[in-house]
């Protein structure tokens, strides 16, 4: 099978043009993908299998970045981390996408040539191969874990109660059988959609909701114990959950989360780290308040509020490339890498769902009210323009239908649903593949009663139709590459030098962040996991006379923040000094100072 749409170049992207959309990649692919890159920018692209999967499948890393090995580790970092979930193959795509458009790009866009000889990008597109293939194989179930086998109901067996693909169609799906003991009444206004019965209401239930399979062991529970695992997400140490389903035996439990965090441990120069799954601090604002949260409580729970404003503005500038016109809801998530990253390493740590219906439904929102304005705009007369202020004008006197207070007796709309009523909607005129008709089976379980097979398929709501993708790898890739610039930069500003006679100098260093980013988070002076920007004198310790050979700075602000370093040296028989700015996150500056030349 040969790798489709990822072998060929994002169109309209930055002048690297491709004649295909792209598609989903299954491991092989992928490899093949990140190894062709490689040999064709040998220069700027480096792949490496860093770990196995207990499925035996390559955890492959990619790195990118001119220059020796030497120069790439001293320079400051960005990480991208991606399926790490076993249903996120939306953030693979983007982040192969995102190499291949660097790599592609490098030799005709200044901006991002000069991002490859200043910044080391690290690259992890598939974190969880083993999850990978439950996609593409028959029947496709989604699942977020691993494949690692688990006793989920305790009866000393694994994996034995699983789902079934009852109706044939290579999909597992729903099924919901007619019983009056189940939850679920048929949503009034669609009835392919079920809601809970509201006993306040009076509803009575209807419905029992299950996933698509028998009981295979016999014990009256349905699909209780499938395909066991752990899901990678959920498996890093801050606010682990211990003995949940799905988070492992104990912290970074597997090879491949822990092939991950000692990658952190072993590259300190990162910054900036950027994740694609189920956890999301970009579409809506971190909070930066908890109930219960005083000055210095430890551990600490929400951003500090130093560094909210980075998140703040991330997050604008996040949902401004994607054309997201307001904040969408998250949901917070126990045990994520991207918490793990922040919390306890203290680098600004971004995480991101690449796509959900959501975030569809209001970029739909926001295209069609553009497209209404345009063609107000462009496709009036002027008389007819006038005459619409008027009737506008004269509409906006009368009261607001929608606010109208309803009629006596007449019971308010029924909300629920909202949201997946208008994403089926979407569904039906824009991806009729992402939901199964509802149809009746026998069902050896349930005898004489109504079951159906149907639903959304497998993967509809966590990842974007193929034919989208394309426009989303443009966007999301154009974000990472800005972010990528953001990181902290030290340099050299200005050094003085004053002779006091006898071989006697004062000397003054200002020390510069260029960058956007500060050489350390509140976070990162938190946990003590970021340290001290320094400046080391190349002077014998008994010829400072004045300061000390090594100087801690400490954080110092982005977009130009400066600290000042004062020393008085003796520089017997010298004309020049060496002075080293080592900065964990902002990259390090060697220079020489000129004795002679007084300032």
């Amino acid at each position: 099978m040969q790798f489709r749409g990822l072998a060929l170049v994002i169109c309209v992207w930055a002048g690297v043009l491709g004649a295909s959309a792209l598609e989903y990649p299954t491991n092989r692919e992928l490899a093949q993908h990140l190894k062709d890159l490689e040999k064709g920018h040998r220069k700027l692209v480096r792949v490496e299998s860093v770990a196995k999967s207990r499925g035996n499948q390559d955890v492959w890393l990619a790195e990118l970045g001119a220059g020796s090995d030497a120069e790439r580790r001293r320079r400051p970092a960005l990480l991208l981390a991606a399926g790490l979930e076993g249903n996120d193959f939306a953030g693979t795509a983007i982040a192969v996408a995102w190499i291949e458009h660097l790599a592609k790009s490098n030799a005709t866009n200044e901006v991002i040539r000069k991002l490859l000889e200043s910044t080391t990008l690290y690259i992890f597109p598939r974190v969880n191969p083993d999850a990978s293939g439950r996609f593409f194989a028959k029947p496709k179930v989604e699942l977020t874990v691993s494949r690692q086998p688990v006793d989920d109901d305790h009866d000393g067996l694994v994996d034995e109660d699983g789902p079934d693909d009852l109706n044939a169609d290579g999909l597992i799906t729903s099924m919901r059988v007619e019983d009056r003991e189940g939850e679920y009444i048929a949503d009034p206004a669609e009835p392919r959609l079920l809601l809970k019965a509201d006993k306040a209401k009076g509803e009575v239930g209807a419905w029992r909701l299950l996933t698509e399979g028998r009981d295979n062991d016999g014990d009256e529970a349905w699909n209780e114990d499938g395909p066991g695992g752990v899901n990678f997400n959920r498996n890093f140490p801050y606010n682990y959950r211990f003995f949940e389903p799905w988070s492992g035996l104990h912290q970074v439990s597997e090879s491949e989360t822990r092939t991950l965090a000692d990658f952190i441990v072993e590259h300190p120069n990162i910054g900036i780290v950027f994740t694609y799954g189920a956890a999301d601090n970009l579409v809506q604002t971190p909070s930066s308040e908890s109930k219960g949260e005083g000055p210095g409580r430890r551990p600490p729970t929400i951003i500090h509020k130093d560094d909210l404003p980075y998140y703040r503005e991330l997050g604008k500038a996040y949902r401004d490339a994607l054309g997201l016109k307001k904040e969408l809801k998250t949901v917070s998530e126990p045990g994520t890498f991207s918490d793990w990253m922040y919390f306890h390493r203290g680098r600004l740590s971004l995480a991101a769902q690449p796509w959900s219906p959501a975030l569809q439904l209001e970029l739909a929102k926001s295209k069609t009210k553009e497209g209404d304005k345009k063609a107000k705009e462009t496709g009036a007369a002027k008389e007819e323009k006038t005459n619409e202020k008027k009737e506008e004008a004269g509409d906006a006197q009368k009261p607001d239908e929608a606010k109208k207070p309803s009629e006596p007796g007449k019971p308010e709309p029924d909300k629920r649903n909202e949201e997946e009523r208008a994403f089926l909607k979407w569904i039906d005129e824009n991806a009729k593949e992402l939901f199964v008709p509802w149809k009746s089976v026998e069902h050896p379980d349930f005898p004489g009663k109504k079951v159906e097979i149907g639903g959304l398929a497998p993967f509809a709501r966590s990842n974007p139709p193929e034919k989208l993708l394309e426009p989303l790898a443009e966007k999301q890739g154009k974000f990472l590459t800005d972010l990528a610039g953001k990181l902290p930069r030290v340099s050299l500003r200005q050094t003085k030098v004053k002779h006091l006679g006898e071989s006697i100098y004062d000397v003054t260093v200002q020390v510069e962040n260029s960058g956007y980013l500060p050489t350390s988070l509140a976070q990162g002076d938190v946990s003590n996991e970021v340290n001290s920007t320094r400046v080391v004198l190349d002077v014998e310790p008994g010829d400072i006379l004045s300061g000390s050979k090594r100087t801690m700075l400490g954080p110092i602000e982005g977009s130009g923040g400066m600290k000042e370093v004062r020393f008085v040296i003796r520089a017997k028989g010298r004309s020049q000094i060496e002075v080293e700015i080592i900065s964990m996150l902002g990259g390090s500056v060697h220079a020489n100072i000129d004795l002679k030349k007084e300032q």
